[in-house]
């Protein structure tokens, strides 16, 4: 899915210590997002979406520009509590409705991502 990308352009903007370990842990969340949309079981769902979780939780660790990082902190724990929705409706054999709410995980990353976007050639040329 193009969650895997967006996540990785997401961070990639941002200042950090090492980029190389955010990088890894970022296709970590790629995948285990991934493989939770994918899952046929609650319990392989409810496995892959708590490692994501995990996962969520060491990128908030990470620092952020000064000014963008209440936002991705923010956008970050709104993921935290969908993915915990989903996870909700897994433990109840709900897979549809769960796949439903990482629908929304990914309507964030778009909308935060957007966020860490570079500025554009015009805005560039012409100022905001």
């Amino acid at each position: 899915m193009k969650f895997f990308f967006v996540i990785l352009m997401f961070f990639s903007l941002s200042a950090f210590a090492q980029p190389s370990d955010l990088n890894q842990l970022m296709k970590k969340m790629g995948l285990e997002y991934k493989l939770a949309v994918k899952a046929q079981s609650a319990d392989v769902m409810h496995k892959h979406l708590t490692q994501f979780i995990l996962l969520v939780e060491q990128a908030k660790k990470h620092p952020f520009q000064q000014e963008k990082k209440q936002k991705s902190i923010e956008g970050l724990n709104l993921t935290i509590t969908e993915a915990k929705k989903a996870i909700a409706f897994a433990e109840r054999g709900q897979l549809d409705d769960a796949r439903a709410v990482l629908q929304k995980v990914d309507s964030l990353r778009s909308q935060y991502h957007k966020l860490h976007e570079p500025p554009s050639f015009w805005q560039l040329l012409f100022g905001q």
